[in-house]
Parts: C-alpha cells; structure tokens; sequence
C-alpha cells in the first residue's frame, strides 16, 4: 500500500522503514529538518537486537508536503507525534488527504478525537502500539523489542476491510474489535511508566522493586477504574492480576534493548516537554495528579529525575486510604 506517515520519530520511523523494506510505498514527514536531511541522503537505519537494517525512502518537511503529494491526494496516512502535536498533524493532514482517505493514530493517549475533530471521525482509525523504539539521531533509530500491535475501528465491532488492510501491511500489527480496550491497558500501564520515570532507575527496576509495589499497583488501578470498555492484556500485563503483572512486565521490559521509557528521554536526555498533560486529560485521582506535579517540576527545572522522587510517591500512597489506593 501506499502511505504517509506523520512524525518519523521512534514509532513512526519504526513501521515506516518496515513496511519500506516490504516493498510499500513509504513517505515520511517529520518537523526535524536534519533528521529529513539524513533519511534522504543516507536512509533510515533501524538498529539494536530485532533488527539492524537501513532503508532508502522518502522523506519530507511538513512544509514539503503538500508539493510532494499527487494530484488525488493522500489515500492512507499514520500520525506518529507525540500526542502534544496532535492538532497540528491532523491540520497538515487535512489539506492533503484524499476525499476517502483515512488516519490511522499510533499514538500514547487517546487522541482520536482530537485528530477526529479535524478530518472527521469517519477518517480515523486507532492503535496500540507497545514496539519499544527510541530515536537516536538523524536517520538512526533503536528498535529495542517486538511486541503487541493492534489495530481496530474506534466504535469496535468487525474487522473493515481498511483495517485488515493496515495490519497486513504493517510489522507485528493484528486486527481487534476492541481498540479501545487496549488503549486503556495502555493507559495503565503507562501511569506505572509515568511513576517511573521520575526516577533514575530501569523500567524492569521500577516495576519490581518490592517498594514500590504498593504504588505501581495504585496508580494503574486509578486508569483501570476509569476505562468505560473492557480493558486487554498484553505482553505480561493483565488489568485483573496488577500484582502479578508487575513481575511480568518487569521481566518483558529485560529482554528489551530499551531499558528507560521515552518519557525518561524526553526529560533527561532530551529535554523537552512530555505528554503528560495530554495524558492527564485521560487519567485523573490523587496519584496520577501527583505524578503530574512531579513531571512539571523536572521538566521546569525544579527537580530531577532520582529514586528520591519514587520514595516519595510510595509514601504518599501508603498514606492514602485504603479505597483510594486498592
């Protein structure tokens, strides 16, 4: 098929130098204009223990891109920003896409209707992604795993054709009737990644310690009891065993090449706003609003990311009331 794929960073970088190796018609747009830079002078090098490979595709500016797109427009489009940047994708999309074409999210957070309220609802079609990748500078990305990716229509229900059609064609995608079940398991566990981050420690390191238990459990606890579908497992984590699932998450997070979140990067490394208010539009209660706090504080300079950071947030849980904290 042929697509384009809005942010060319870690995910959408990922499936886009897939599904270019497969043989489809690949063209990214990403804002860095050094990273468009070296993708068309040197390709896209997709590196780490899955994969280690470099691609020739195309790559464009935002700017670039309604001059690159034919005459019908664009059929099939991915928007892999971070979910800050989601309303300007979906306005640099809106110019370009087709009378039928459609988005497909990639997304953390649930953005479809921040995209839908620009293209419409009927364009958007939703994801969830757990590939741990990292951009690591232009042209060069770290796939550090392979895990769930699943693709579906935000009402549920059948599998449409256009559907099928994406998860055929990209790596380690299938098809679900329940998107937004995932998305929501998604959530929960990345409140307990949220927590972590505002650390100096490992995912796996995070997850396990017995410390810090009591408040992973809690802050996912907090994302479940708001999901109105029913919440999916995946990749070790399981919405009715939280207790359980650390250890397994824990242990799938060793076997990656990525052992930090992106959110620790984007904090430590690259020191630049999180999607955490984006985040917190979805997840609200005392622990997450903790987190939050404490995220603003490191992006604004007022902290740092160390296991002090953690023992605060364990003590603040064990404090709570027993119906607040599970």
């Amino acid at each position: 098929m042929d697509i384009t794929i809005i942010g060319a960073g870690a995910i959408g970088g990922t499936i886009g130098a897939h599904m270019a190796r497969a043989g489809h018609g690949v063209l990214l747009c990403d804002a860095d204009a050094d990273h468009v830079a070296a993708i068309n002078a040197h390709g896209l090098h997709i590196e780490g223990p899955v994969e280690d490979f470099t691609v020739r595709v195309d790559a464009v500016t935002p700017e670039e891109l309604p001059s690159r797109v034919g005459a019908g427009g664009v059929g099939a489009a991915v928007v892999a920003v971070k979910s800050l940047h989601t309303a300007s994708a979906a306005r640099v999309l809106a110019e370009v896409l087709a009378p039928d074409g459609y988005v497909l999210t990639t997304q953390n957070g649930l953005t479809a209707d921040t995209l839908s309220a620009i293209v419409g609802a009927e364009r958007v079609v939703s994801s969830f992604i757990n590939v741990g990748a990292d951009y690591l500078e232009p042209g060069r990305i770290l796939q550090g795993n392979i895990a769930a990716f699943r693709i579906g229509e935000l009402a549920g229900g059948a599998i449409t054709p256009r559907v099928g059609l994406l998860a055929d064609a990209m790596p380690y995608a299938l098809p679900t009737e329940n998107v937004l079940g995932y998305l929501w398991g998604k959530e929960a566990y990345g409140a307990m990644l949220w927590a972590g981050a505002v650390s100096d420690l490992t995912i796996a390191d995070s997850l396990s310690l017995p410390e810090y238990r009591e408040l992973m459990i809690a802050v996912a606890q907090e994302a479940i009891d708001q999901a109105p579908v029913q919440v999916e497992s995946f990749d070790g984590f399981v919405p009715d065993d939280l207790p359980g699932s650390l250890g397994r998450l824990a242990a799938f997070n060793r076997r990656s090449a990525k052992a930090r979140s992106g959110i620790w990067r984007d904090l430590m490394v690259r020191k630049r706003k999180t999607e955490v208010d984006e985040v917190h539009k979805d997840i609200q209660g005392p622990v997450f609003d903790r987190i939050v706090a404490m995220v603003h504080d490191i992006e604004e300079g007022r902290r740092t990311c160390e296991t002090a950071n953690l023992d605060e947030l364990a003590a603040f849980v064990r404090d709570l009331p027993v119906t607040t904290s599970h």
